[in-house]
């Protein structure tokens, strides 16, 4: 499913980026893994992020 429509990833890009050991586990880390280093948009699809940094912890 997409978490981010302006910068299109999904669920699945966000789990890797949380497995990726390479990439610090805050969600603003995570949206820049998963969108090649773009801005947020609109900024709806964070809660999701959030949410998703929450339960991997």
């Amino acid at each position: 499913m997409y978490v981010c429509l302006c910068n299109p990833f999904t669920d699945k890009d966000v789990q890797n980026a949380l497995s990726d050991a390479s990439v610090k586990k805050s969600p603003a880390q995570i949206y820049k893994a998963c969108s090649g280093g773009e801005q947020p948009c609109c900024g709806t699809c964070l809660c999701m992020i959030r949410e998703m940094v929450g339960d991997a912890a």
